[in-house]
């Protein structure tokens, strides 16, 4: 659905506040010397997003070399100081969209990235994403891609009515939402609410049946302790599984490696991630990875060995963070998970709603993203559909 944003005539992308300026920075290694300010911003931000963070996002930015990423952070200096501050962050990528001879860039969200929403400033996030698209804008860029952007209200609100001041226009491609915990009151009474007896009681025989193998045990880490040996336990079992076979495990991929073991050491300083783990005898048979800012927990990675597969260890360690999470007195979990994952939708009771959007940053542009953008998609999920039938029919050949 493509939306046309009326308002009174405004000049395009003009922010409020002018002292708000976009700033492209294409050397990973500058990044360094903005960390203090972009903590700042961190404390101080709209919408949580931990893959936007100085922890995850430099390691990232340094180890996947072949990228074309940048970062575009929105600058200005407080009525009341004379130092600069930092008011947004957001990577880009130049990708194409639908082939189209545009000139697009896309928020970066490569695969070990879950979320695309930009970090603004609370008391100023309208200016700061106006400030974005003027920045994009004046660098000659046409079309702005989100894919995965928070669709809560309230961030939902900021983004249209800027694009309503400016006079822009939204193609709105896709809308879903993800599994969260909201946690409140107590765990055993959440999960009561979530699942069936019938499957509460499953899971109490599952564990029954794994203590019948030898010692069982759940564990949490706890502050800065040991995370290398935490962080290379988890490399070490997910290599061990179908991502290890397949070669998307970060053991796989040096890169994705010494990306996951900075950003792990970077927000351990920060005591902002947790490894949990469930051992048997000792040695840990499922693990899962979350990253916590603020109030916001993001459950970011899981492992289990599939040598226990028959007493669904993930499935347990999964109800055991149900209460780390209460006991950590965090507001929100969001899973992190495919929208159809049907374990997690079973234990998280809450949904967190996310959108695929392109902004067009000119309002010459309306036309194409009111009117083309909606036809291609159309045109290329019925080429898609028309192919996925026709390859079915050969297989039945």
């Amino acid at each position: 659905m493509a939306t046309l944003l009326s308002s009174p005539p405004s000049p395009c992308c003009e922010t409020k506040t002018a002292a708000l300026r976009g700033r492209i920075i294409d050397d990973p290694g500058a990044l360094e010397s903005l960390v203090p300010a972009w903590r700042r911003l961190v404390e101080r931000c709209a919408w949580r997003n931990p893959c936007y963070e100085p922890e995850f996002l430099i390691p990232l930015l340094k180890h996947r070399s072949e990228t074309s990423a940048r970062l575009l952070v929105v600058e200005g200096t407080r009525a009341n100081g004379d130092k600069p501050e930092i008011y947004g962050v957001m990577p880009l990528v130049k990708q194409a969209f639908y082939r189209l001879p545009i000139h697009c860039v896309h928020a970066w969200r490569p695969d070990e990235a879950f979320d695309s929403t930009p970090l603004l400033d609370a008391d100023c996030a309208g200016e700061a994403l106006a400030a974005i698209f003027a920045s994009l804008s004046e660098n000659g860029v046409r079309l702005m891609a989100f894919d995965t952007v928070s669709a809560a209200p309230e961030f939902d609100q900021v983004l249209r009515s800027t694009a309503v001041q400016n006079r822009l226009s939204i193609f709105n491609r896709d809308r879903f939402s993800r599994a969260a915990v909201e946690p409140g009151g107590d765990a055993e009474v959440y999960l009561r609410q979530c699942m069936s007896k019938n499957r509460r009681k499953k899971a109490r025989k599952l564990l029954t049946r794994l203590q019948g193998e030898g010692e069982v045990a759940f564990q949490h880490s706890g502050g800065t302790e040991d995370l290398h040996q935490w962080a290379h336990q988890f490399v070490d079992l997910e290599a061990s599984g179908w991502k290890g076979r397949e070669g998307t495990a970060l053991a796989c991929r040096s890169q994705s490696l010494a990306f996951f073991l900075e950003m792990v050491d970077r927000f351990g300083q920060q005591d902002s991630i947790r490894f949990g783990r469930l051992t048997l005898d000792g040695t840990p048979i499922a693990m899962l990875v979350d990253l916590h800012s603020g109030g916001h927990v993001s459950g970011y990675k899981t492992a289990y060995d599939e040598r226990f597969a028959e007493f669904s260890p993930g499935f347990l360690l999964e109800l055991q963070n149900v209460h780390w999470l209460h006991q950590s007195g965090c507001a929100v979990c969001d899973s992190c998970t495919d929208p159809n994952n049907a374990l997690i939708n079973s234990l998280y009771a809450e949904r967190l709603a996310f959108q695929s959007i392109v902004i067009g940053l000119e309002t010459k542009m309306n036309g194409a993203v009111t009117t083309l953008l909606p036809l291609m998609q159309k045109c290329v999920r019925f080429a898609k559909g028309c192919y996925s039938g026709r390859t079915g029919q050969l297989a039945n050949v």
